[in-house]
């Protein structure tokens, strides 16, 4: 199937590397232009001049902990394109690993915000504008721990199952107007957030990255770890017009691993 998003405004957020650039990569190629942020202004950049041109692609720093910075993020993608934005995909790093009553309130309120609020506030501003046009695409990336809470994880099994919880409340709501919300359930990725939690394993149980990866792959179904611009394949699909019936759905996208039956 060749997806054709010439004319759609993406706005992708966390998209200076890993999975978030590789789905901007991926949207871009279908056709539509798109407005990509991070907090690393330096590999921003890089990540704007591998995209295309500027008529083509805006990148601004930024956190998107920070509620005073995504409003000035949508109106400048806005501004910038001329015209309101038609598919959104929320992407965010994972907060740190952690058992459930070590986690201070700081570290709490920073993946509240992170990896929840910022949905929240990113839907909320954009969602008008699809409103208005009777067309849009929301695609939440969130984990595999949103429906399996995985040990040690605490802060992501939390907000994750939270961002999963408000995009089935989302899609009912929008539906009406041509809007589709769905949750992709991320699971093994060869990015650098994969390697940060295979090492911190290996400073107290030994070993290496290499074996490490062979034995996760062992334990996929599909033996192998998917490359972030495999994984981002299935988010270009949610984002096309051809994916119109599909929403309000929780995708795992682990390659088999995940055991629940729904």
């Amino acid at each position: 199937m060749k997806i054709d998003l010439e004319g759609k405004v993406a706005l992708i957020t966390a998209s200076s590397q890993g999975i978030g650039f590789a789905i901007a990569k991926a949207i871009h190629r279908s056709g539509a232009r798109v407005c990509i942020c991070a907090r690393d202004s330096q590999r921003l950049e890089r990540a704007a001049r591998e995209l295309g041109s500027p008529d083509q692609v805006l990148s601004l720093p930024g956190n998107i902990a920070d509620p005073l910075f995504l409003p000035r993020l949508v109106e400048s993608c806005n501004t910038h394109f001329g015209g309101s934005i038609d598919i959104l995909v929320n992407n965010s790093g994972g907060p740190p690993a952690g058992e459930a009553l070590r986690m201070t309130e700081e570290q709490w309120a920073g993946a509240i915000n992170t990896n929840l609020l910022s949905v929240v506030r990113l839907c909320a501003l954009v969602v008008p504008g699809m409103r208005e046009k009777g067309w849009g695409r929301i695609i939440n990336l969130t984990s595999t721990a949103a429906r399996e809470p995985a040990a040690g994880m605490v802060l992501s099994n939390v907000t994750r199952a939270g961002v999963a919880a408000y995009s089935k409340t989302l899609s009912q709501e929008v539906g009406p107007f041509g809007i589709t919300v769905n949750t992709i359930l991320t699971g093994g990725c060869l990015t650098d957030r994969l390697t940060s939690l295979l090492k911190r394993e290996i400073e107290t149980s030994g070993g290496s990255i290499e074996d490490r990866l062979k034995k996760i792959e062992q334990s996929i179904p599909v033996r192998h770890i998917a490359t972030p611009d495999e994984f981002a394949q299935a988010v270009v699909l949610l984002a096309s017009p051809e994916a119109s019936y599909l929403t309000g759905a929780a995708i795992p996208l682990d390659g088999g691993v995940s055991k629940s039956i729904f």
